[in-house]
């Protein structure tokens, strides 16, 4: 039988992406005026229509770019240790 996948999980293969990476670990950061900016470079988990995804936010506005594309949270997981790997592989 095999493992079930959930939340943390995935939240923790996202840890070590970004610190894989020198990202941030936050998604946003509060700026002195009160307002909300992308920490560009960041992956993050988009979470939408019964499924989830790997993305990396592309500007300081929140725009984001695809890496995984969205699937179940067992197949993006399995998605994420294969990009992790690769980065692991590049050094």
């Amino acid at each position: 039988m095999s493992q079930r996948i959930n939340q943390a999980d995935l939240y923790a293969v996202l840890a070590r992406i970004n610190h894989a990476t020198g990202n941030k670990e936050e998604a946003w950061t509060k700026q002195a005026d009160g307002t909300h900016k992308a920490n560009v470079g960041t992956y993050v988990l988009d979470w939408a229509y019964g499924g989830v995804r790997l993305s990396q936010l592309t500007n300081a506005g929140g725009g984001e770019r695809d890496i995984t594309g969205r699937a179940t949270k067992r197949e993006t997981y399995h998605r994420m240790h294969a990009f992790l790997s690769g980065l692991e592989g590049g050094r």
